[in-house]
């Protein structure tokens, strides 16, 4: 007897992924519910949007609207903000943004914080929360996104961090500031107890032994009971005018005769130096410049006295005074170890010695600080040069007052 054929039942027909508004009824529950389900979106007050498979936005809330600042049509991709930014400030594309990496890598996003710019131009900083979207038979139907404002998060931790900076920055620059100071400290240290010991030992001898020492052991023990004097005394000068200088000094400018202070101070110095040789070389007759005598003073010994501890005794000291362009010249130039034109601004700095200073001769490194302070609080300038054929010269310049006849 013949079996009867079973013939195979006809497979269960496989549903077609919804799209576009029949998406928007499978995530609201039906059509009875789509109006209710809108409400509640609308009144969340959390940005919510959907989109279908092919990442086609179908529907947003009116917090989202508000968000982005603007109403995407449907079916715009992705994503309704304007411009998209990472937050170091790198254009994003919206087919690279999370909403666009949940639905083409079938995978939730997170931890994902982006920029968006709104049409007005004003930025939001947010961080999205994009989930894709399955039917009963796990295929992908669109995805749902979250955006949460985190602006004033952003704007606290920024400023936080650079907060943070700063008391970094002013604790660096404490310990600086100390390592400054200890230096410093060392330094004026080493320079005073250097004169003030040979002081102290030959008026001691000169005390308990002058009587038995010939004349020629005693002018050289006043010799240079004389030069280290005048050399504590530099340093005391420039090391007050500097703290004065630091706490807003004022200089009372008045019209002087520059021949006139430079032929003293250069007088003055040979008296004091008899071995070194002084060039004084001028172009013209009286040159008046407003400024302070003292200040000018003290920066002309300072000039000397830098291309004496630093040129060999041998050789002529120049100081030429001259007028150029509506300015008084006045040049100091030695033969010395000269200056490597790098450092030709960097000796102007507190406490800076070149390498080359530092192996010729002691000192504290002020006087040329010193220098550029007052020289531009009169409204001078100072530069320094080095010299054709070896050496250095430096070169102050001053306005020549107005004449008023």
């Amino acid at each position: 007897m013949t079996e009867p054929s079973i013939e195979p039942s006809p497979a269960t027909p496989q549903p077609a992924p919804p799209t576009g508004a029949a998406l928007l009824r499978v995530l609201v529950g039906g059509e009875a519910s789509q109006m209710s389900y809108r409400d509640f979106l609308d009144t969340l007050g959390v940005a919510v949007y959907t989109t279908d498979a092919d990442g086609r936005i179908t529907f947003y809330n009116e917090a989202a609207a508000a968000f982005w600042g603007r109403r995407p049509e449907e079916g715009e991709l992705w994503c309704g903000s304007w411009r998209l930014f990472w937050p170091d400030g790198r254009p994003m594309r919206h087919d690279e943004c999370p909403m666009a990496a949940a639905l083409q890598e079938d995978r939730e996003v997170r931890g994902v914080e982006t920029v968006a710019e709104r049409p007005d131009g004003s930025r939001v900083s947010f961080v999205p929360y994009p989930s894709p979207l399955h039917d009963a038979f796990g295929r992908v139907i669109g995805a749902v996104n979250v955006l949460v404002d985190v602006t004033e998060r952003t704007r606290i931790e920024e400023s936080l961090r650079a907060t943070a900076a700063s008391l970094q920055a002013s604790a660096d620059a404490l310990r600086d500031s100390n390592a400054v100071k200890d230096e410093f400290l060392g330094l004026v240290s080493h320079e005073l107890r250097t004169p003030v010991t040979t002081i102290f030992g030959n008026a001691r001898l000169l005390n308990d032994r002058g009587d038995r020492l010939d004349d020629a052991a005693r002018r050289s023990m006043v010799d240079d009971i004389a030069a280290d004097s005048d050399r504590l005394l530099a340093i005391i000068e420039n090391l007050l005018l500097l703290t004065r200088l630091g706490a807003g000094m004022h200089i009372d400018l008045e019209p002087q005769i520059l021949d006139h202070i430079v032929a003293r101070t250069v007088d003055s110095f040979r008296r004091r130096h008899p071995t070194r040789s002084v060039i004084l070389q001028q172009t013209r007759g009286h040159i008046v410049v407003d400024a302070d005598r003292t200040a000018l003073e003290l920066v002309l010994e300072n000039l000397l006295g830098n291309a004496d501890k630093y040129s060999p005794d041998s050789t002529d000291i120049e100081v030429a005074l001259s007028v150029h362009a509506g300015e008084s010249r006045l040049r100091v130039a030695d033969r010395g170890i000269g200056i490597d034109p790098i450092e030709a601004d960097q000796v102007f700095e507190p406490f800076y010695r070149g390498e080359e200073a530092r192996s010729t001769a002691n000192g504290v490194g002020i006087g040329l600080a010193v220098c550029r302070r007052v020289i531009e609080i009169q409204g001078g300038r100072i530069w320094v040069d080095a010299r054709p054929g070896g050496g250095t010269e430096v070169t102050v310049a001053m306005p020549i007052a107005a004449d008023d006849d």
